[in-house]
């Protein structure tokens, strides 16, 4: 289980987050491409995993979506692990858009309306828990 401290992309970069997992419909047909170059660059200035052990984490976590095979997923680089995990995060980010309170969010995700892997700490710090 990886608790990453997402302070800075919520409150500093929160407008940014539509750049980093916006969909065709927001950002036109090259909305792919554009929103994996933007992650990348991102998680290059703003590296949320500090440890190989949290690149394998992260792999590990990656790897429960059933998207890529285990192969593949081996293959990727550092770099691309951190793009991928601040394109995963951003993309929960964007769900508290589409709540008018931080509680109206919370109770969301106590129902299991959105993922609720994004929350406010005691210590008024945000952060993403990413688990299998």
């Amino acid at each position: 289980m990886l608790e990453l401290d997402i302070t800075h992309m919520v409150e500093e970069d929160g407008d940014e987050m539509p750049l980093l997992s916006g969909s065709v419909a927001e950002l036109g047909p090259n909305a792919g491409t554009l929103t994996w170059d933007n992650s990348k660059r991102y998680a290059d200035a703003h590296p949320l995993l500090k440890t190989p052990e949290q690149i394998q984490e992260a792999k590990d976590y990656l790897k429960g979506f059933g998207a890529w095979s285990g192969e593949e997923i081996a293959g990727w680089s550092d770099a691309e692990v951190q793009a991928m995990v601040v394109q995963n995060i951003a993309a929960r980010i964007r769900e508290i858009e589409h709540f008018d309170t931080y509680e109206a969010f919370k109770k969301a995700a106590q129902q299991g309306s959105v993922s609720g892997e994004i929350y406010k700490g005691d210590d008024g710090r945000w952060y993403a828990l990413l688990s299998l």
